[in-house]
């Protein structure tokens, strides 16, 4: 049924508790696991981004490359990519790109003005994907 499952890391303990579900559903499936992490450049001025993480290694190369080890070491066909665009449009614009069936990413719980005022790039991809999305719902409403 899923054979290209992605899930998105940003490192946090929640997007973890989001790994561990995406590990599971790839053996259960025997899917290949896409791993994301995406360096938001939706404030970047002028591309500065480019300039500075193609000097340094990007934020999240390391935990990629660390969670695809561990994928591999657990059997997993597994890829890990670091992209940059705003992080709701560029994992919607990597799964259909990629032919994913599933997208597994991490929710706050959290709901009314909090999630507002905070933005939800969950509650984005939801919105603007075409394929089915899990939520990894971590911690309670009040945040």
């Amino acid at each position: 049924m899923y054979t290209e499952i992605l899930v998105a890391t940003d490192g946090s303990d929640r997007s973890a508790v989001a790994l561990e579900h995406a590990f599971e559903l790839a053996a259960q499936f025997d899917a290949t696991l896409h791993v994301v992490y995406v360096l938001n450049t939706a404030n970047s001025p002028l591309g500065l981004d480019n300039v500075l993480t193609d000097v340094h290694n990007p934020p999240g190369e390391s935990l990629i490359e660390e969670v695809v080890q561990e994928g591999r070491e657990q059997g997993l066909t597994i890829e890990g990519h670091v992209l940059k665009g705003v992080p709701h449009e560029t994992i919607v614009e990597y799964a259909i790109e990629n032919g994913v069936h599933l997208i597994v990413i991490a929710t706050h719980g959290r709901s009314g003005v909090v999630r507002g005022m905070l933005g939800s790039v969950t509650e984005n991809v939801i919105r603007r994907s075409e394929v089915p999305v899990l939520t990894v719902r971590i911690g309670s409403a009040d945040g």
